[in-house]
């Protein structure tokens, strides 16, 4: 049985930011949001805003592809290549 979207997304969001040795708080800080709505976020519970979504990308250095599961690849070559300059 497939897991559901929001499932994937959550557990991929929580991976990048403990990638980051990032707390929750810390990231609601960063995104505007409060702790609840992160924690929300990563257990799939709730979707966020497509602004929220390419800053969650952005902070998390990842792409949105990545945290909606679209690609396994966490970042694409244009992102690595702007990200050594």
């Amino acid at each position: 049985m497939e897991v559901p979207f929001m499932v994937k997304f959550g557990e991929r969001m929580k991976a990048a930011r403990t990638a980051k040795h990032m707390s929750q708080q810390a990231l609601a800080d960063i995104i505007g949001k409060s702790l609840n709505t992160v924690g929300l976020y990563e257990r799939g519970l709730r979707q966020p805003s497509l602004e929220t979504l390419c800053l969650l990308a952005d902070t998390l250095e990842v792409s949105s592809d990545y945290l909606l599961a679209r690609t396994d690849i966490k970042r694409t070559r244009s992102e690595e290549h702007t990200s050594e300059l």
